[in-house]
């Protein structure tokens, strides 16, 4: 189609990543929103190259008072498939504004979750709820341990049917009814940059699926311990595919000057590590800073608390528009956390045609 923008593969992957996080912002009854963003995908997905089309879903979750005008969803994916490709994309939405139980999922990192007992227990009859276990001196470095509040997310995700019509079936599901020759890509941004790679790797040592399954995640926090991360380093090899920084599979990209992805490593060896926030990111004046130090160290104690070092993912970084030189209040941070968590990203894989595309059509399916 000669209207279509032209978007490399990963461009096109990342505007379904990103194009979650417009509806995660948003808030109204659970229906409403999920219709809207179906609607918007039909109208978008066709400026995208070859043929794009929803497979499953959208879903979007509302754990509570799904019919209230208030409140944003707790999370939010679907699938795609382009069919000449043979790609099936997973796009799992980040943290919404307007969320309780995101923020859960979020800051839940003091309590941790055995990985490796917990995807044993996954099965085609489904997923169970993660349990939470404290790891002793020995198992904190020899075991996989994640985030519960991450592996919380991930369960909601694979744990609840579709509610479109005709659907009935769980996301796992679905990806098991895909043709062999098919290729699985699980993507997010923010807190889908933690949830997609902990579902993939759970899909992949569950054997739920036996397709190929890539991940592009951005802007994630790291999920969990060193085992974890060397887990998914093993499962999912780095996979460049292009001379452009974001051409590559299997590393969580993100800006350096991104507060997000900071977290949770405490260790400064770390390229990704909470001493970054005010060491690389926020220059702040004498007076504001002892007011930010102090939630950087409730993150320092949270990430503590769970008696495991959190380490990242393995990477791949960019450097997005320079933060201020000073600040001196939290309209400033606001707007350091807009430009480089959100908007740098747009900015760098060059996909700001068809966001600016999906929010207008978005927010006025939302409002009709």
């Amino acid at each position: 189609m000669s209207d279509q923008f032209d978007y490399d593969l990963f461009q096109q992957i990342f505007c379904l990543s990103m194009a979650t996080g417009i509806v995660s912002d948003q808030q109204g009854p659970e229906a409403v929103l999920q219709n809207a963003m179906k609607k918007s995908l039909t109208k978008a997905l066709p400026k995208l190259p070859g043929k794009w089309s929803i497979s499953w879903g959208p879903r979007i979750l509302k754990e509570k008072n799904k019919e209230s005008e208030k409140g944003g969803p707790d999370n939010v994916w679907f699938a795609a498939v382009e069919e000449t490709q043979r790609i099936c994309v997973v796009a799992i939405a980040g943290t919404a504004s307007n969320s309780w139980a995101d923020i859960y999922q979020d800051f839940d990192v003091w309590a941790v979750v055995n990985f490796d007992e917990w995807v044993q227990q996954w099965s085609s009859a489904g997923i169970p709820r993660p349990e939470s276990s404290k790891p002793d001196a020995d198992s904190s470095a020899s075991l996989p341990w994640c985030a519960k509040g991450a592996c919380v997310g991930v369960w909601n995700v694979l744990s609840n049917v579709s509610t479109e019509p005709g659907e009935d079936t769980r996301i796992d599901q679905y990806l098991q009814s895909l043709p062999r020759d098919y290729t699985i890509v699980v993507t997010g941004h923010s807190l889908g940059g933690a949830l997609a790679p902990v579902a993939a790797l759970g899909l992949a040592r569950s054997q739920l699926t036996s397709h190929e399954i890539k991940v592009l995640p951005s802007a994630g926090v790291s999920p969990g311990n060193e085992v974890l991360a060397m887990q998914f380093a093993s499962e999912f090899p780095h996979d460049r595919q292009g001379p452009k920084s974001y051409e590559v599979f299997n590393v969580d990209y993100h800006n350096i000057f991104d507060i997000v992805p900071q977290a949770w490593s405490v260790d400064p060896i770390d390229d990704r590590n909470l001493n970054n926030i005010l060491g690389r990111i926020l220059h702040c004046d004498n007076e504001f800073r002892s007011t930010v130090e102090f939630y950087v160290n409730i993150a320092f104690g949270l990430s503590k608390s769970s008696q495991i070092r959190y380490t990242p993912l393995p990477g791949q970084s960019f450097a997005g528009p320079p933060p201020p030189t000073m600040i001196k209040n939290w309209d400033q941070v606001k707007e350091v956390l807009s430009t480089e968590h959100v908007l740098a990203y747009w900015d760098e894989t060059d996909i700001n045609e068809f966001m600016r595309l999906f929010d207008n059509s978005f927010k006025g399916h939302v409002q009709s």
